[in-house]
C-alpha cells in the first residue's frame, strides 16, 4: 500500500473536502481517501499502480489548481 499526502490550499469548507473526495474515491486502486479541513490536506492510500499526477488530476477536477504534493510512502 503506498501514502501519499498533499497540501491544497484552496480547500475552504465542507463541500470542498466533499468535491475532493469523491474525485480521488473514483480512482482506480484508491483505497481511500482523507481530507483534513484544518490543514487543507489530502491524504491517499491506494495500490501503487497511480501516479502522483493521477490524483492531482482529479484533485484538479474538483476545483482546485493548487496541489502541492508532500509525500509519499510506499
Amino acid at each position: 500500500m503506498v501514502t501519499e499526502r498533499f497540501q491544497v490550499p484552496g480547500i475552504s469548507c465542507q463541500h470542498c473536502v466533499n468535491a475532493v473526495k469523491k474525485e480521488v474515491a473514483a480512482l482506480s486502486g484508491v483505497q481511500s481517501v482523507q481530507v483534513e479541513l484544518s490543514d487543507k490536506s489530502v491524504t491517499v492510500e491506494h495500490n501503487g499502480a497511480i501516479s502522483a499526477d493521477t490524483i492531482i488530476a482529479a484533485i484538479n477536477e474538483a476545483g482546485y489548481d493548487e496541489v502541492i504534493p508532500v509525500t509519499r510512502n510506499p
